[in-house]
């Protein structure tokens, strides 16, 4: 049975990834894309359908005889995950990584720090998701002069068709049919290390990884990506100290202030190394004592002043951990950004509104070109940017609202013969949605063009052709039903917030020609903003409730609502807006703060069920709050949210507090965007 999904962690190549959890099992591998088939798919099933466990053995032991803890977090601003394993007095520290060059490839080492620890290691290939378990032959290194195989140039090959597998190690695991076990001793001192490739099986396998060539160039890798986004209030921070610095004169540092009674401190660390290449500071006596006291009993936070700096720190943590999935869910092959690593995570735990997230969405590319370029990262902005103009060049007047990871159109979607998340049917290959118009898609395309164009990213060609296209067909699609952004599969409506975001690209559209010398019938255009405007507010709005309204004529409200002020067409403490929040609030909202995407009034949206509630959605909420002035709640909400993401600060599409957990697509791209720009309007 697969673990809890914020249990898992991921891992990524920039191409594909893959999931592991809390137990050491990766549960979920797709090779080499991020929408290929599955090696490992017992995420959406079991242990058949293929896994690669590595734990200590009493970790599975029905009746533990030790206690067995874990501790995992990654390697700084890096997707390297390190799993530290305690079982009784031993331990070891287990290291899972995508290499970054290569090929498609993961990593796994095992350190001996303290005592020994037999591990468990099982290897359960598969291909095609789960449905083909591949042919397995062992190839063994050469034999010395005593006839002793060198394990080091041993391995296994997996083959089915058009695919293959070879894994590596320092030990080979035994067995037959793809299903291969064994177990080791890990001493304190010791490491053992393993790889697994994925090729073309019309190839050779290819060259073994060297691992510390591997993991240093991959920490480099995402350490210099990480690097690029320095905070503003850092920044101003660090430039007033380095002028501190220079201010400081030398006498002020006297002879006087360094002798006292006092005591050494120790002359070896933790491990019993003499600390070298400096000299031993000393302290006096009371110092000695309050700073062991304060190692029994750490001292709080006391003042607000300094817990919100203290959590400032944990808003930019997460910040930066959601800029790094984004990077780490953008092909860097197509610069495609598929929305989630995962299909068919169940957003109702055995219901049925299991999707296929591993896929690109014209409204994620474009919301994140806003973020990745406001934090720094110009050369990701341009790989979304020609990922989209790629995308839409497969017909500007037939939009679609969902690609895939290289921009093709593909309206197939089929069922797999998996049993399901926690048994959720049906499990999904492939998206349906992407075939219907979808007037948010349109208009977030063209909003986040306009915001490149006020940063100064010009316009080619290629780029402004195409936006005129889509106006054009957006001038055609004022007042027709869609399915709204949550892609409902109940009966079409005329949603405010689409129609609101056609209004926002012609609105673009216009400035474009009037403030940036671009050609285009700025007059159709403008008719039909202003269209749009006066059925907005005739039909959108509903002045008994103060309030913009799902659907035209309704009465109720959806978070998509929310997005009204981030795209200009009211400002954030505008009063028709801030009564569209009170309504959220009154309708929408959890008592812990977080909002659900909209009720499911007689099944509204297809389904009989209501959804969980929607980290996204809550973002914005929180997003709101800060930029119209109650940043207070918006930092409270804030603080809920990111206590239902889990210990390595990812979050799914949605979450439970009937159960506790998270559930859906798993990591969701929408909710990183937003928390980005919850975290980026507190300008810290």
């Amino acid at each position: 049975m697969a673990s809890f999904i914020e249990d898992y962690a991921l891992l990524s190549d920039m191409n594909t990834a893959a999931l592991v959890s809390r137990a050491g099992s990766i549960d979920w591998f797709c090779a080499p894309r991020f929408d290929s088939g599955a090696v490992f798919a017992s995420l959406l099933g079991d242990r058949e359908n293929g896994r690669w466990l590595l734990a200590p053995l009493e970790s599975v032991n029905p009746s533990p005889v030790e206690e067995v803890r874990t501790e995992r977090s990654y390697r700084e601003n890096t997707f390297i995950l390190q799993t530290v394993w305690h079982v009784g007095e031993a331990s070891v520290r287990v290291t899972d990584f995508m290499p970054l060059a290569g090929g498609t490839a993961i990593v796994r080492s095992v350190e001996g720090l303290t005592g020994e620890v037999t591990m468990l290691q099982e290897l359960n290939m598969r291909f095609d998701s789960g449905k083909t378990t591949p042919w397995v032959t062992q190839y063994d290194g050469p034999a010395d002069s005593t006839g002793a195989v060198d394990v080091s140039q041993s391995m296994l090959v997996g083959m089915a068709g058009p695919h293959a597998l070879v894994f590596r190690g320092d030990t080979i695991p035994e067995g037959q049919y793809g299903n291969h076990t064994d177990t080791f001793t890990v001493s304190a001192g010791q490491n053992y290390v393993f790889s697994l490739n994925y090729f073309a099986s019309n190839h050779n396998p290819p060259a073994p990884i060297d691992y510390s060539t591997a993991i240093t160039y991959t920490t480099a890798q995402w350490t210099e990506w990480s690097d690029l986004y320095v905070p503003p209030a850092i920044a101003e921070a660090t430039e007033n100290e380095i002028s501190a610095i220079r201010t400081v004169p030398n006498e002020e540092i006297s002879a006087e202030s360094t002798t006292s009674s006092s005591i050494g401190l120790p002359s070896t660390n933790r491990e019993g190394e003499a600390i070298t290449n400096t000299q031993l500071p000393e302290i006096d006596l009371a110092t000695y004592h309050e700073l062991a006291q304060t190692a029994m009993h750490p001292i709080v936070p006391s003042t607000p002043e300094q817990i919100q700096t203290q959590n400032d720190e944990s808003y930019r943590e997460a910040r930066l951990r959601s800029l790094l999935v984004l990077r780490a869910l953008i092909s860097r092959e197509t610069g495609g950004l598929v929305a989630a690593a995962t299909t068919s995570l169940p957003e109702t735990v055995g219901g049925r509104r299991n999707w296929d997230f591993r896929f690109s969405w014209l409204r994620d590319v474009a919301m994140a070109m806003e973020v990745t370029l406001a934090h720094g990262h110009e050369r990701e902005t341009a790989q979304l940017r020609n990922w989209i103009m790629r995308a839409v060049a497969n017909s500007p007047y037939n939009l679609h609202s969902v690609y895939g990871v290289a921009g093709e159109k593909d309206d197939l979607e089929r069922r797999l013969a998996l049993p399901g998340y926690e048994n959720s049917q049906p499990v999904r290959a492939g998206n349906g949605s992407d075939d219907r118009f979808q007037g948010d898609a349109l208009g977030q395309v063209l909003v986040t063009f306009a915001h490149l164009r006020e940063n100064g990213v010009g316009e080619d060609q290629l780029s402004w052709s195409l936006q005129k296209a889509l106006l054009n067909s957006a001038s055609e699609r004022i007042g027709q039903p869609d399915q709204s952004m949550w892609e409902i599969k109940g009966d079409p409506h005329v949603f405010t917030h689409s129609q609101a975001m056609l209004w926002a690209a012609f609105n673009a559209g216009i400035s474009a020609v009037q403030e940036h010398g671009l050609d285009g019938d700025v007059e159709l255009w403008a008719q039909c903003r202003d269209r749009l405007a006066e059925d907005i507010l005739s039909h959108g709005f509903n002045t008994e409730l103060n309030s913009f309204v799902q659907t035209y004529g309704g009465t109720h409200v959806d978070a998509s609502l929310l997005q009204l002020a981030q795209i200009g067409m009211v400002t954030w403490d505008d009063p028709r807006m801030m009564g569209t929040v009170a309504r959220i609030e009154r309708e929408l909202q959890h008592e812990s703060g977080m909002i659900y995407r909209y009720i499911n009034v007689r099944g509204f949206d297809g389904f009989e069920d209501q959804d969980n509630l929607h980290f996204a959605a809550s973002l914005w909420l929180a997003e709101h709050y800060i930029r119209s002035g109650r940043e207070a709640d918006g930092r409270a909400l804030l603080d809920t949210v990111l206590s239902a993401a889990n210990d390595l600060g990812l979050m799914s599409s949605e979450y439970s507090f009937v159960e506790n957990r998270q559930t859906g697509n798993f990591p969701h791209t929408l909710a990183h965007i937003a928390l980005v720009r919850a975290v980026q309007a507190l300008e810290i």
